[in-house]
């Protein structure tokens, strides 16, 4: 069920009808799910820290910064626009370590902010 949610993209009404739940029986389900797997630390990034640890130079650390659209915010809506794409977004910072394709940490941000300003928010520092 909670895969279902996850990767279709299916709301939990189309899901508790497959199940013959309700949404909100569905809903406490996923949540429970979320929380325990949360709990587990088995789906934690590693952290900014991480970045210390890889000293070696054959070692290459990847950073991209995406932009994701949002709907248009009620207030502050200057803040959400992209001048680049012309709609209101949200940035991500994603730092990968490029041997393993793992991702290390994470940086987010309201789409208006340039992706270097976002950089240096985001307390990264390579060692």
């Amino acid at each position: 069920m909670v895969i279902q949610y996850w990767r279709e993209y299916r709301t939990y009404y189309h899901i508790g009808l497959d199940f013959g739940l309700s949404e909100s029986a569905v809903c406490r389900i996923v949540f429970k799910i979320e929380n325990i797997l949360i709990k587990s630390r088995k789906f934690s990034l590693p952290g900014k820290k991480q970045l210390w640890k890889i000293s070696s130079e054959e070692d290459l650390i990847v950073m991209d910064v995406t932009e994701s659209p949002i709907e248009k915010p009620k207030i502050g809506q200057k803040r959400f626009f992209s001048g680049k794409l012309l709609v209101h977004t949200l940035k991500t910072q994603v730092v990968i370590y490029q041997k393993s394709s793992q991702i290390i940490c994470l940086g987010h941000d309201k789409g208006k902010i340039h992706d270097f300003r976002l950089f240096k928010n985001s307390g990264i520092k390579f060692g």
